[in-house]
This record gives structure tokens, sequence and C-alpha cells, in this order.
């Protein structure tokens, strides 16, 4: 079980904190306890730290406490220990309803409560907890690597909240854009091994964001290379596509400056076809990078013709296909009537859907798809007409990256 803003008030020396604001951050998890007084200096931050404070700068300047606890929010800490003592008699009522605006933990100490004991016992059972993590992380790691699946595995696993025979899906999430990270898959220079620990970073953050995105301690997860993998178990009323949205949703909502690649693989219930949802929540990433470079979330069951392609070798005769298919909408000077008719197919033959994603009139919209089955003789209500076009079009763009 992870330490948490929660359940360190179960802790021994921890147990006499009051928790003043912030309630509906409870669940964060807490990385390490650090010590801070000057907001200057919280580049020093990873997040997911509890920071503790004295005020030995700040005193009760109500507008420093608030730049301290602004900037601690945007470190991502995982709250805040405010100790009362010479410098802080009292905590400003302007500081607790920041905290609770933010929902970012603020906790009283009594001034007679030893820091240093304090550190100590939440310090130890983050060690004891990370241990634990540890071997989970391990454990996926040898399985996804080829590892037999021991009676010893299944059972560390099922401690950290596996259930056999319920539907799991992979999801592998890798960072493609942030301030302070180099591309995945980039090679790292001697000079700039530190980028290590970045990623290191960012991975234990996606960490604490899943637990809080799932409200629970319980979780599968590990790395590989500039991969970050979740092992989620899915709701079966729910798509992947609908999984994906409301994940991501919550990434954007935490996080700042930072944009990802994330596949969501097939679904499994035995533990023995994990690699293989791994492996195919890797391979919605790289083809869908192909189709959508700008793309975020790639589900590997929404890739069957993509899918197709990849093992089909002889790419000149799939464009022979579509040319047949299109006929004359591959000419150049119908190259508006052929950009409508794929924006049609990717909008579901949708005319309304597609007229606003090219900016035009519905009435263009339909004039423009008539003109479309004159010339190519179709009708586009039929549904053999409406796949050959369909698989034309994915031809198009599969082969023309």
């Amino acid at each position: 079980m992870n330490v948490t803003c929660k359940n360190i008030l179960s802790l021994p020396y921890a147990n006499q904190l009051k928790l003043l604001a912030g309630k509906e951050g409870l669940n964060h998890v807490i990385s390490w306890v650090y010590y801070m007084e000057d907001y200057h200096y919280v580049d020093w931050l990873k997040g997911g730290e509890l920071v503790i404070v004295t005020g030995l700068i700040t005193r009760e300047e109500e507008g420093m406490l608030l730049d301290l606890i602004n900037a601690l929010y945007e470190k991502n800490v995982a709250g805040v220990v405010i100790n009362l003592s010479f410098y802080i008699r009292e905590i400003p009522q302007a500081v607790i309803d920041r905290g609770n605006f933010l929902g970012l933990p603020i906790f009283e100490m009594p001034a007679m409560l030893r820091i240093v004991d304090v550190s100590q016992s939440i310090c130890f059972a983050i060690f004891k907890e990370e241990t634990s993590q540890y071997d989970v992380n391990v454990t996926l790691f040898g399985i996804l690597s080829g590892s037999r699946i021991t009676a010893k595995r299944l059972n560390r696993l099922e401690l950290a909240g596996f259930q056999p025979g319920a539907p799991y899906r992979a999801i592998v999430i890798q960072i493609r854009e942030s301030a302070t990270m180099p591309e995945p898959g980039m090679a790292i220079e001697p000079e700039e091994l530190y980028q290590e620990a970045q990623w290191d970073r960012e991975f234990h953050r996606l960490d604490q964001l899943i637990r809080e995105y799932l409200g629970t301690e319980q979780v599968l997860t590990t790395s590989d290379e500039d991969s970050y993998i979740w092992i989620a178990q899915m709701d079966e009323n729910l798509s992947s596509r609908e999984v994906g949205d409301r994940f991501l949703t919550h990434l954007h909502n935490r996080t700042t400056g930072t944009s990802y690649r994330i596949g969501i693989g097939s679904v499994f219930r035995d533990l023995k076809d994990m690699k293989a949802s791994v492996d195919n929540a890797q391979r919605a990433i790289r083809l869908g990078q192909n189709e959508i470079p700008e793309g975020e979330l790639y589900l590997y069951d929404n890739m069957i013709v993509l899918r197709l392609f990849e093992k089909f070798e002889d790419k000149e005769e799939l464009r022979e296909i579509a040319a047949q298919i299109l006929q004359d909408l591959m000419l150049p000077e119908r190259e508006e009537l052929l950009r409508t008719l794929i924006q049609y197919v990717k909008c579901g033959f949708q005319a309304k859907r597609a007229a606003e994603t090219l900016f035009i009139h519905e009435n263009t919209m339909h004039y423009r798809l008539r003109k479309i089955e004159e010339m190519l003789k179709v009708d586009l209500k039929d549904p053999h007409d409406a796949f050959s076009l369909t698989l034309a079009v994915e031809i198009v763009n599969a082969t023309q990256k």
C-alpha cells in the first residue's frame, strides 16, 4: 500500500498532524519528505514530496505563504505541513482557503512535535512500500521478458491487486513532449545522462497520477526503456476509447507542458497473454504515429486495416487496388474531391460532421458527394460500395506516409 497524505495520519508521530485543507488530495502519493522555506528553491523538487515549512523566511506573511503554496502546487507536491512555532503561531485563513481551492492537503504540525520524528516515521513507511512495489515491477518486467509464471510470482501480483479471470488491457504511455525531457527513442549523450533521472521522475509522477485516477493504491505498473506500462483492469461497460479519453483528460488536468503517446492493447484474462497485450499497445503507437502523427491516443482494436496493411509486403499492389477503386479521383485535378471523400469516410459517412471538419457548407458537401457517386458509379449508402471506398481510403492514408 502506497504512503499517501491520508494514511500518514495513522503512522507514529505523523498521527498528530491535523488536516486543515485540501481533503480532495488525500490520495496523493508521497514520494519523500522535504524541508523547505523559500519558494525560489522549488526547482529542487521532483514532484510527490510532502514539504515541511516552519516559516523561518515567510513568517506569518500571508502573501509569501500563498506564493509558496502556489509554487509547491505547480511542482505537483503531495502536500504541505506547516509547523506551528515561534515563526508561525497561526496559519492564515487565506492559506487554508487556497489549499481547499487547489485540492492540496495542508497539515498543521503542533509546536511540540519534532520534525525529525515525523520525517523518519513517514520515510520509513515509504522505504518499506517502495521495496514491495519494486518487487511487483520486477515481477511484471520478468514476465514480459519471458520468465515463467510461477505460483510465487502470481501470488505477488495477486497481493498487488491482480484478479485472475478479470478483463485487463495493457496501456503503454510514452512522454512525447516535455520542456525538460528528450524524445522517446533519442540517444542520450554522455553529458546528458542526468536525463535518465528525469525519465524516472516522470514515470514516478505517472504512477501517482494513475493511483489518483483510480482512487486506489493497488495498481500493476512497470517500465521498459522509454515506455511506462500499466496493466489496467477494465470496466466491461466501457470501450477502450472511453477508457483512453477519460484517462488522457485526467493527465492533462493534472499536468502542464507535457503531451503523451498512449497505446491501448487487446483484452486479456490470462496472465500468459499479458505480453501480447503490451506488444499490441506498443504496436498501436507505432502504427498510429504514421497515420496521425499529432495524435495522443492509439487503440489497437481500431487498427484492423492498418494491421493488415503492415503484413502486406507488396505495397505497390495495394496502391493499384486503391487506384482501381478511386479511378479518376486519384488525378491531381480531382484532389479536392479525394480530400472530401477521405474526410467523409473518417467521419463515419456523416456528411454534416465531414462538412464541419472541412469548413464547408453542408449543401456543398452533398454536392461533392453526388459528383463522387457519379464519377465512380457507386452508391455511398450501399454497404459493399462503402466498404470498398473505406478500404481504398485506408490504403491511400497508409501508403502515402
